[in-house]
């Protein structure tokens, strides 16, 4: 799924260069700009996971729709566009964060980076901050939207950013300031608090927290299976415990902790966690012990 979600977001504008640039466009896609205009109709695939067009469909991020009715006011087409992606989430919980936003690769990245200064002798910190900072972060961004007219929010949300400046610079090859932000956030996931932005600053997070708090889909635990090993808690990014049964609807469903348990004790389903099957004495039993 995240492989999709970067191919449409770097396939999808090359297929315009041709519509913008004519048939006189160059460089070094200029072949495959071409190839994939007349392959891919422009109503069947425009723009990004932020905010794309499938078959005719507008489907907006929520945090686009939210930032748009603020700072322009409640109109219809924005808030059909939300709803397709505002009743997924509250379906399925954050799984955009696990499953679709490009920003995942940097968190690996990060990851990556934070283990090879621990192999280099230094152990960079983990820092915890208020689980509401998120929250504080996306009401500010719907207040100035709100009071300026303008919208924030775009301006360092990853999917928003790289759905508008990774074709800028890799058909371009011009650098961009979006570019730098993302480095900031990665920086601050190195340096200051694995996987931090995330966690702690990033508004679509918050938003989807809200929207799919009465999720029924979580990570159920079977206990007779759970052998306590903590795997599962040290592979989440988010701060969640699945061994102790403590997820919440900070949960990306992003299944790392279902694939790295050794007994195949976690699942992701419907339901409440599974409780060990304790034998029942029968009046025979009962009567001897007695």
């Amino acid at each position: 799924m995240l492989a999709l979600s970067i191919l449409i977001t770097v396939l999808g504008p090359l297929a315009q260069l041709e519509r913008l640039h004519g048939a006189e466009s160059d460089g070094r896609f200029a072949t495959l700009a071409r190839w994939l205009h007349l392959s891919l109709d422009p109503g069947l695939l425009l723009g990004a996971p932020w905010t794309i067009r499938i078959l005719g469909l507008e489907i907006l991020d929520p945090v686009a729709a939210a930032s748009l009715l603020c700072a322009a006011g409640p109109t219809t087409k924005i808030v059909l566009g939300a709803l397709p992606a505002v009743v997924l989430v509250a379906l399925f919980g954050r799984f955009f964060c696990g499953w679709l936003c490009p920003y995942i690769v940097l968190i690996a990245t990060g990851n990556a980076l934070r283990a090879l200064l621990a192999r280099l002798g230094w152990r960079a910190p983990d820092r915890s901050f208020s689980k509401n900072t998120a929250f504080v972060v996306l009401a500010g961004c719907l207040l100035l939207a709100a009071l300026t007219g303008s919208q924030l929010a775009p301006l360092f949300y990853p999917p928003a950013v790289v759905a508008r400046e990774l074709p800028r610079a890799l058909y371009f090859g011009v650098p961009t300031l979006g570019l730098g932000v993302l480095g900031l956030a990665l920086s601050f996931d190195v340096l200051v608090s694995r996987a931090g932005f995330c966690r702690y600053l990033c508004p679509g997070g918050a938003l989807f927290r809200l929207i799919g708090w009465r999720s029924k889909v979580r990570v159920l635990r079977e206990e007779s299976k759970c052998t306590d090993c903590t795997a599962c808690d040290v592979v989440c990014n988010l701060l969640q415990s699945p061994m102790t049964d403590q997820t919440d609807s900070g949960c990306e469903r992003c299944a790392k902790c279902v694939a790295v348990c050794p007994t195949r004790a976690l699942t992701i389903s419907t339901g409440h966690p599974r409780l060990p099957v304790v034998p029942t004495k029968t009046t025979e039993e009962v009567s001897a012990e007695r």
